[in-house]
């Protein structure tokens, strides 16, 4: 099992950024997002790669803008075309309760644990985007 938070950098050209992680202690910590020019840097030779420009684009200042960038990261993956084997009432927050509508229409974000049953009215980006309040930490693996 792994489990996915913001860490901030101890070390390196980028220490005190943060940056949203996953692993465990088998196999240790990995930069999920906020580092997506590391890959130009590795094509650097060894003695380039502490001073490239790319550096400045990896982590972020605070922990909230870690998490605002992971959030994006996952809401990108949004699938809103699932079905569901028997029918369910629609989850969309709507006055005091939820729709209801029956449905078997539903939307999730892999890999969080975020599936709920949503009408065709409700089963669109931005009534996910406003019932998932995450990431957040959450454990489970990709």
């Amino acid at each position: 099992m792994q489990h996915h938070t913001v860490q901030q950098l101890e070390s390196g050209p980028r220490a005190g950024k943060h940056v949203y992680t996953g692993g465990n202690d088998r196999i240790g910590r990995y930069v999920e997002c906020c580092s997506a020019p590391w890959q130009e840097i590795l094509q650097l030779p060894p003695a380039q790669r502490d001073t490239s420009p790319a550096w400045d684009r990896i982590g972020h200042d605070t922990a909230d803008e870690a998490y605002a960038h992971m959030r994006a990261v996952l809401l990108a993956r949004l699938n809103l075309h699932g079905r569901l084997a028997d029918w369910a009432g629609c989850r969309a927050p709507v006055g005091e309760g939820p729709c209801d509508e029956p449905t078997k229409g539903v939307a999730s974000i892999p890999p969080v644990h975020f599936s709920q049953p949503l009408c065709d009215v409700h089963r669109i980006h931005e009534v996910v985007e406003a019932m998932w309040d995450g990431p957040g930490d959450w454990s489970g693996s990709w």
